[in-house]
């Protein structure tokens, strides 16, 4: 279904904020409260919109992250969907470029990581896979903080965690009644959690529903000593919706979400054109086979 522009409000608002009041999202586009309850459920029921908790990867001991490039022959889609099917394999995808897929692989460490990549590469049809570690997430649009505070996560907080995962607007009523605890105890920990960057609750959608019809992925090399302003120029792109500092082939990785061919041409020759910008390389997602932001 195609979302109408208070439609598109609704979801900035809660990708955002995925447990803002009905009343607030009220204020945001004009109508009633109840007019809004009725399009976020529409929107929820017909699978359009998700929103979910989306827990910091420290939380779940991912501590070793890579971009993958994976050179196939035969059918891209028959291997994306393969690759898909390993559950630490968050996001899969059919590109233009050199490679025919890219994927992200995420482990607890550099040898879990090796492991991942091995077991792909053992895919039948898939000739090479390319790494690229992550070093330092600069950007995500869905992720929580990039630093998490100190805190503490008993087993309440992994039950409560579990279920933001399933349902970012889970009642803290129902929440309540599985742990045992009250509704204002699970209020507190959610808040905390939330507040110390253990978990976002965010709304996801697929990008062409909210206009942004072209996902763009791009590699690029850095010169120059002043490596930082750079990357803080590329940051503050609307249209870039994620930026990792890597190791390897590229010196950063990137997601551009823009709404036409035009704006991809125009940001792609914004980047190219930061002082210190060696070199960019990029490549179209044409399918994105699996998302999961669980492993976020």
């Amino acid at each position: 279904m195609n979302l109408d522009d208070i439609d598109t409000r609704l979801y900035e608002e809660l990708q955002r904020d995925g447990r803002a009041t009905m009343e607030e999202l009220a204020k945001v586009v004009g109508l009633s409260r109840i007019a809004v309850r009725s399009r976020v459920s529409r929107l929820i029921d017909s699978g359009t919109l998700r929103i979910v908790g989306i827990v910091h990867p420290s939380i779940q001991q991912l501590r070793a992250f890579a971009h993958l490039s994976i050179t196939v022959t035969g059918s891209a889609s028959s291997v994306g969907h393969v690759v898909a099917e390993m559950e630490t394999v968050p996001l899969v995808s059919v590109v233009t470029g050199r490679a025919a897929l890219v994927a992200e692989a995420r482990a607890t460490n550099t040898s879990a990581l090796r492991e991942v990549i091995n077991a792909i590469s053992a895919v039948d049809d898939v000739v090479h896979v390319e790494s690229t570690l992550y070093t330092q997430r600069i950007k995500d649009v869905y992720a929580p903080p990039i630093v998490v505070q100190p805190t503490e996560i008993d087993d309440v907080d992994r039950q409560i965690l579990e279920a933001l995962k399933n349902d970012g607007r889970v009642s803290y009523a129902e929440i309540a009644r599985a742990t045992h605890f009250s509704a204002s105890a699970i209020r507190g920990r959610v808040h905390h959690l939330m507040n110390h960057g253990v978990v976002r609750i965010s709304a996801l959608v697929t990008p062409g529903m909210v206009g942004l019809q072209h996902m763009c992925g791009f590699g690029l090399r850095v010169r120059g000593h002043d490596e930082q302003s750079t990357i803080a120029a590329i940051t503050a792109m609307n249209s870039v919706s994620y930026l990792s500092l890597t190791l390897g082939r590229w010196d950063a990785i990137g997601t551009l979400l823009v709404k036409s061919q035009i704006e991809l041409v125009a940001e792609l020759d914004r980047i190219r054109c930061l002082d210190g910008i060696e070199a960019l390389e990029s490549w179209t997602h044409l399918d994105v086979i699996k998302v999961d932001h669980s492993l976020s």
